[in-house]
């Protein structure tokens, strides 16, 4: 029989995963091991996933809320679309996932790894990113607005976050640190954005006062 490699779309196949999930989660060592395989369709919402192994897995447009996926390995992963809402993502690494336009509203995402990753006009808003590591993480046009950042790694010198156009309002951003790419939107309305020697006395003014800001490349 050949190999499976897409989730079926049926509430059958999510029923029969919450029951394997419900009998699995009395042995401490089981986890879902879903890499390369393309949930497309699937809805994982409410689901306890804590552990899993999803590395370059496709979760295109996949409904992820409220799910729990604390310390799983999403890298790589093609997580465009989809929708995280409210989920726990504590100590997940999604370094190198590709996530344009999807839903990380309320998520809890302390001390997760997004190294060299995609995120272009996410929503992260109410976010937890506390003691996040964010080495060239694009984040453009990202809605970061009332997300918690304390503590967070906004890339380093040669590795850049890229926030070009994110909305930052009301931001939370004690300790935050690292090198980043502006311009901010920085008001309620995103009308006012900063760059250069103001954006990094903005951030000063948060209380991150080691976040530097690197020049535009043309």
């Amino acid at each position: 029989m050949a190999d499976v490699i897409r989730w079926p779309e049926s509430p059958e196949a999510r029923a029969a995963l919450e029951e394997w999930l419900g009998v699995a989660s009395a042995d401490t060592a089981a986890y879902l091991a879903g890499d390369f395989l393309d949930f497309r369709g699937a809805d994982l919402s409410n689901l306890d996933l804590v552990g899993a192994y999803l590395a370059h897995s496709c979760l295109v447009g996949v409904r992820c809320e409220d799910a729990g996926l604390g310390d799983a390995n999403l890298t790589n992963a093609e997580l465009d679309g989809a929708d995280f809402s409210c989920a726990d993502l504590a100590k997940a690494d999604l370094t190198g996932c590709t996530a344009q336009n999807a839903r990380f509203a309320g998520a809890r995402l302390s001390s997760v790894q997004f190294d060299d990753a995609v995120l272009q006009a996410a929503d992260l808003s109410h976010a937890i990113l506390n003691s996040a590591k964010l080495y060239r993480t694009d984040l453009r046009a990202a809605d970061l607005r009332f997300s918690s950042l304390r503590w967070c790694t906004l890339g380093g010198a040669s590795m850049p976050a890229v926030l070009s156009g994110a909305r930052m309002f009301g931001c939370r951003l004690e300790g935050a640190k690292g090198t980043v790419v502006g311009p901010v939107l920085v008001d309620e309305g995103a009308t006012r954005s900063l760059d250069g020697a103001d954006l990094e006395a903005w951030f000063a003014a948060q209380d991150a006062p080691d976040v530097r800001v690197a020049p535009r490349t043309p």
